[in-house]
């Protein structure tokens, strides 16, 4: 993977605004908690492609996780988000960014890569839950929140994608 000055720039201030959107957060009663960060995550992948999306999520989430006091989930989160990230973005723009203005994909397509990459997340924090706490019955009650973050975040990337893409292409 060649990766250019620009690319480095770009994936740093995509982390950085990864972990700041996972930072707004509504902790529920069963442990887990709502963030903004899927809707962060999902929005990179879409715009940027696999390799900003993998890379931005993983690090972003890594960081999240370290300044917030989650470390035990540090190397999960940097697997799963890293992947949803990048299943995202394979599933939309391909490996590399492109320009915006090529940047063209069906609702279906959009909404398919959001589940691809919910179902991914979901299955993942389930894994690492178990783990991390020893216990099945506590990573499955925190697979609603999960859902309902990614759900969340779903909505707001259909909005965010389409609207930041109308921009673009009128500039």
């Amino acid at each position: 993977m060649n990766l250019s000055v620009r690319d480095i720039v770009y994936i740093g201030v995509l982390s950085a605004l990864c972990a700041i959107a996972t930072s707004i957060l509504i902790p529920l009663s069963n442990g887990g908690m709502v963030h903004l960060g899927s809707a962060a995550l999902f929005t990179i992948g879409a715009l940027f492609g696999g390799m900003y999306g993998a890379l931005a999520g993983a690090i972003g989430s890594a960081l999240f996780d370290l300044v917030m006091g989650h470390s035990a989930y540090t190397l999960f989160s940097i697997v799963i988000k890293g992947l949803a990230g990048l299943f995202v973005g394979l599933i939309l723009v391909g490996m590399r960014p492109r320009p915006f203005y090529q940047l063209t994909y069906s609702l279906g397509k959009l909404i398919l890569a959001l589940i691809v990459g919910s179902v991914w997340t979901a299955f993942g924090y389930w894994i690492a839950w178990a783990y991390v706490l020893n216990s099945m019955a506590a990573a499955t009650i925190r697979l609603p929140a999960s859902f309902l973050t990614s759900g969340v975040g779903c909505v707001i990337t259909l909005f965010l994608v389409r609207a930041l893409l109308r921009q673009f292409k009128k500039h």
